[in-house]
């Protein structure tokens, strides 16, 4: 087994001049090795040799490297990344006590992400309930079961469950002060005429229009977590801190169902549903499928459970089919790929 590489914060920056920041899965993969070896105090270094690549933005790379929460990627990747492009650690003797005070900075960093990981897990979870509460609130006061949908209309499809807005509603996310505000109608003009100029990072807002629908998004004992916008033009928004891991839509009723699909999109589910009339399951994306598969298989033991999936060669590794065929072996299901017509879901 290989001896770690002695590293210290101060060693970074010439590290990462071996690393090109140009392409976007190593950039991802450099900004998580460096903050679980380094946390908040890598940021710097890490965004410093981020704006050495194409199509530097800083508010993406803010929000990026604040992404990454847990371990995953650690430093190892990134030393690997560096030593194939022709870095090597210094070859200087080492004393025995040299390697103690090494190791004892290296375990101190740890222990000093590890209280990072924490405080931000647990800031994750009050912000994330505090967005469900504000979704229940604008889903149960400001969503009406009918209306207009310039989105609808062009798909074809009808209406499922989901909600309209006939005035404009905004949810304000602070997460400075850690809670969610709902603004509704004449009230929105105030909010936008307060708003900070510039606005804080720690300051988010979503906007529903008339003419937007809602789809409200419930794990699998029916708690609404998130609702997903789609406006006139089709664009899907979710807001920030929503819940999307293991929450769905369903499209008619499981009870009893000798069918029950799934599918990622509500464009397609609804096709689906009007298609053949089965209950179907929309899972959002393609990362939820599995997920979503075995809580229909847990509601619904003894149907038969199909898998409509996206299947676009073009995409690198194409995950909309590979996730679908993953949802379905997992549940003992089918995995199907309809070619719809017109644009995607």
């Amino acid at each position: 087994m290989a001896e770690p590489v002695p590293l210290t914060l101060a060693d970074l920056a010439e590290l990462l001049t071996f690393i090109h920041a140009d392409d976007r899965d190593t950039w991802l993969a450099v900004a998580m090795g460096v903050k679980a070896e380094f946390g908040e105090a890598g940021f710097d270094t890490w965004n410093a040799w981020s704006q050495t690549g194409d199509g530097y933005n800083s508010a993406d790379a803010k929000s990026v490297w604040k992404s990454c929460r847990k371990r995953g990627t650690g430093m190892g990747t990134v030393i690997k990344l560096a030593k194939d492009n022709g870095w090597s650690p210094r070859r200087e003797p080492i004393t025995a006590e040299e390697k103690r005070r090494l190791s004892a900075e290296a375990e101190q960093r740890r222990a000093v992400r590890q209280a990072e990981i924490e405080a931000d897990e647990a800031r994750l979870g009050v912000m994330r309930e505090a967005v469900a509460q504000a979704c229940e609130q604008i889903w149960t006061k400001h969503c009406k079961p009918e209306g207009t949908s310039p989105y609808l209309k062009r798909k074809q499809v009808g209406a499922f469950g989901v909600g309209f807005f006939h005035y404009t509603v905004v949810l304000a996310i602070d997460d400075a002060r850690q809670r969610c505000d709902v603004w509704v109608g004449s009230e929105t003009r105030t909010f936008f005429a307060n708003l900070p100029k510039p606005r804080p990072d720690s300051f988010s807002f979503m906007m529903f229009k008339a003419g937007t629908i809602a789809v409200p998004l419930r794990d699998a004992a029916g708690k609404l977590w998130s609702l997903q916008a789609i406006n006139e033009q089709g664009t899907k928004l979710f807001p920030k801190y929503g819940r999307k891991g293991g929450c769905f839509h369903v499209l008619g009723e499981l009870a009893g169902a000798e069918f029950v699909a799934e599918a990622e999109g509500y464009a397609t589910a609804a096709s689906v549903h009007m298609a053949l009339d089965w209950p179907v399951a929309m899972a959002v994306d393609s990362g939820n499928l599995v997920t979503v598969a075995r809580a229909m298989r847990a509601a619904c033991p003894d149907a038969k459970l199909v898998v409509f999936g996206d299947d676009d060669p073009a995409v690198k590794n194409n995950p909309g089919r590979m996730k679908a065929e993953a949802a379905a072996a997992e549940v003992g299901g089918f995995a199907v790929f309809p070619v719809m017509p017109g644009e995607a879901a």
